[in-house]
């Protein structure tokens, strides 16, 4: 007999269920399943130049393609980054792109530091420069002109400028003109009958552009109507001027002063330190072939006061030596004794006329306000004093072009001080056949106006000269601080019709 269990329904299910997982659990093939490792990726993003950090730089995570900034500290972070090797590229606009890789697990978070460096491999130099003036290989150039120039740059970047001015045979720069903005430059102060070549260097602070060679030369010296000094940067230089006033300088080593044309008007002989101790030079009339003519120096009490002349034929130089007067070739032979100081006495300054062929010279004792003023013989004979001050400065004494007369500047008092100042030098004129003396620095009334003209008072007239043909006076004015600006004045041989002729001058010669 066969007994059947009943079960309810939701029993018979549970049973049915069981019996499929039995069955599985019977079967011979196994299944796994790897769980996913994650981890993260950081670093830092600074400037390759001082190492500071980039803030705002744009991080990216290849594979992925995950994106994120850099805080102020430089710093990105990437989580949840499931392990394997990535590509790490770091960005910022003007900076070029920079790449790293890494690779990254669970059992190191990677620190990866990237720096980044100017992008200049997409800037474009600038383009060669341009010659716009003055013309290539031009002549008759002035000694002042502007040069100018064109170039632009592609990727429109400020173009800076370096300008360098050469003479032809020179491997130095006479000038050189740096950090220019402006495509122009004005040069000045060039010599006549000159080349000179000059060139531009152009950059937009990433690439430097060099541009050609240029060159262009000065037109030929002027015919000179004045020689005169310039005081400049606590130096004499010799300058040369034409009759409008434009001035060109003569020297530029050491210091140079009292220069004074040969009598044919060809060369200019000066006093110059060049060589340390004072000596006597000679130059053309344009500054060039400068040879030093004395072996003996010249020497006096104050050395801005001494002075010498050329012999009438212009073969010779006349100049003080402390207690000798002495007369030296152009070439520099010949050097002999014309004449000897009176005992206590230091010759300072002279003057040769053709006329009777005469000296007249200046000596002072032990100080600068004893001064004589004497005349004699071209081979020092017959002396005579002509003009004394014992207690006032004198300047040197000229001839007139007929060499009747002598002029000089003087002191009107007698004041007296340690740096030998003057408080009212006048010029006097002196008759050698009768003695009067003349000033010529007294106020003149003018007819037309019925002002007083003259010496401004405070003033100096100094270091008079006549004009070639007798009829002018040239000579310097300045205050009687002595430390005040000097110009150049012009006037009638007797002292009328003043007139400024150049200004921060002294010691002129009217060639």
């Amino acid at each position: 007999m066969i007994t059947r269990l009943l079960f309810p329904k939701s029993v018979y299910l549970v049973l049915t269920l069981l019996a499929g997982l039995a069955g599985l659990v019977g079967c011979n093939e196994d299944v796994y399943v790897d769980p996913v490792q994650l981890t993260t990726v950081r670093g830092r993003v600074v400037y390759s130049l001082d190492q500071q950090p980039v803030r705002n730089a744009t991080v990216k995570l290849t594979p992925g393609s995950r994106v994120v900034s850099t805080d102020s500290s430089g710093a990105f972070r990437f989580d949840s980054v499931v392990v394997g090797n990535y590509t790490i590229q770091a960005s910022k606009a003007g900076y070029g792109t920079q790449v790293a890789t890494v690779a990254a697990s669970v059992a190191t978070t990677p620190v990866v530091t990237i720096q980044l460096t100017d992008d200049k491999s997409q800037n474009r130099p600038p383009t060669t420069p341009v010659l716009v003036a003055p013309a290539l290989n031009s002549t008759a150039q002035s000694t002042t002109l502007t040069l100018k120039w064109t170039s632009t740059d592609p990727n429109r970047d400020t173009l800076i400028y370096n300008v360098l001015l050469y003479r032809a045979g020179s491997a130095t720069p006479t000038s050189s003109y740096t950090g220019l903005t402006a495509d122009s430059v004005i040069v000045s102060g060039l010599d006549y009958n000159t080349t000179y070549l000059w060139q531009v260097i152009v950059s937009d602070n990433v690439n430097t552009t060099n541009g050609p060679v240029w060159s262009f030369k000065t037109g030929s010296y002027p015919d000179y109507s004045y020689v005169f000094v310039r005081r400049m940067n606590g130096r004499f230089q010799i300058f040369g001027a034409t009759t409008d006033g434009t001035a060109s300088q003569l020297t530029r080593e050491g210091s140079n002063w009292r220069p004074i044309v040969s009598p044919n008007r060809r060369q200019i002989a000066f006093i110059s330190n060049t060589d340390t101790e004072l000596q006597l030079y000679l130059m053309n009339m344009d500054g060039s072939n400068r040879q030093q003519v004395t072996s003996v120096p010249i020497a006096g009490l104050a050395s801005a006061d001494l002075s010498f002349c050329w012999s009438p034929d212009g073969t010779q130089l006349l100049y003080p030596s402390n207690d000798r007067l002495y007369a030296v070739r152009t070439d520099g032979t010949g050097l002999r004794t014309v004449a000897l100081a009176s005992s206590g006495r230091i010759w300072a300054g002279c003057d040769w006329t053709p006329q009777g062929n005469r000296i007249a010279a200046r000596t002072t004792g032990t100080s600068l306000y004893d001064n004589e003023l004497s005349v004699f013989g071209a081979d020092g004979s017959s002396a005579r004093t002509v003009y004394a001050r014992r207690a006032a400065r004198v300047g040197n004494p000229v001839f007139s072009v007929n060499g009747q007369q002598i002029v000089f500047s003087a002191d009107s008092t007698d004041f007296q001080n340690e740096q030998g100042r003057q408080l009212d030098a006048r010029l006097y004129r002196l008759n050698l056949t009768t003695g009067a003396v003349a000033d010529l620095s007294q106020n003149q009334v003018s007819t037309s106006s019925q002002n007083l003209t003259g010496k401004t008072a405070g003033t100096n007239d100094l270091e008079p000269r006549f004009s070639p043909t007798g009829a002018s006076l040239i000579f310097t004015n300045t205050d009687n601080t002595g430390i005040g600006q000097r110009n150049v004045y012009t006037a009638d041989a007797d002292g009328k019709n003043r007139k400024l002729l150049l200004s921060q001058a002294e010691m002129p010669y009217w060639r």
